[in-house]
């Protein structure tokens, strides 16, 4: 047991691992992308309607860069000063140019999340994007302990957002109510905007997450970053 706690476990040591309540996220709001992830939602509901829960509301459509435990005013404050400074880097590798993001074909993590893939081509340069912000969140010493590794995909049903189905032996999404769907174009956002939000704050009136802070980036997003 030992053996396993020193083996990359230093930054545990120094603080208790706190559950993560904010996250830096791109979000989607392309029409098209949307329309067509509610058409599946539609098909999976019409076939199996029990899974009416697991369903994630498109308004809430995001890329997960980074997940974060910010205990303090003090804290959400630094994580703003963060994701603004690493407006600079993220403009930086773009190099003036739009970054394109295509969304085609559904995946699945072990047939409980189910989610719209993106082309792995327009992965590499976001993997350099999400890099960056989390090196300024880093760089301020911010708990971001709970991030996984950099997998951009959208998640559009979750089976632990509905607990009583897991209850009623519901383990698994069966691929047969997407299967019309596992290898369609979804549609293409350009990438613009980087979003702190807050988790456990109530939703905007859009359904889409409190903001504490967003930055616009890439070509379409010259104008200053918003704070709310």
């Amino acid at each position: 047991e030992d053996q396993k706690e020193d083996l990359g476990q230093e930054v545990s040591k120094k603080r208790p691992r706190e559950t993560p309540n904010y996250f830096v996220s791109i979000p989607i709001t392309d029409d098209q992308i949307l329309d067509r992830i509610e058409d599946v939602q539609e098909l999976i509901f019409t076939k199996e309607p029990d899974l009416l829960r697991a369903l994630l509301p498109v308004q809430t459509m995001h890329l997960t860069i980074i997940v974060a435990h910010l205990g303090t005013e003090e804290e959400v404050k630094k994580a703003v000063l963060a994701l603004k400074q690493s407006k600079t880097k993220v403009e930086a590798i773009l190099h003036g140019k739009d970054l394109n993001m295509t969304f085609h074909g559904i995946g699945q993590f072990n047939n409980q999340v189910i989610y719209v893939k993106m082309s792995e081509e327009d992965q590499k340069m976001l993997s350099r994007i999400a890099e960056a912000v989390e090196q300024c969140f880093n760089e301020m010493n911010l708990d971001i302990s709970g991030s996984k590794d950099f997998k951009p995909h959208l998640t559009f049903l979750k089976l632990s957002k509905a607990p009583r189905l897991k209850r009623r032996g519901f383990r698994k999404i069966c691929s047969d109510l997407y299967k019309e769907y596992e290898d369609s174009y979804f549609g293409t956002e350009v990438f613009s905007q980087i979003d702190l939000c807050a988790m456990r704050k109530k939703k905007q009136e859009s359904g889409y997450y409190y903001c504490e802070c967003s930055i616009n980036v890439g070509c379409s997003g010259t104008e200053e970053s918003k704070e709310q």
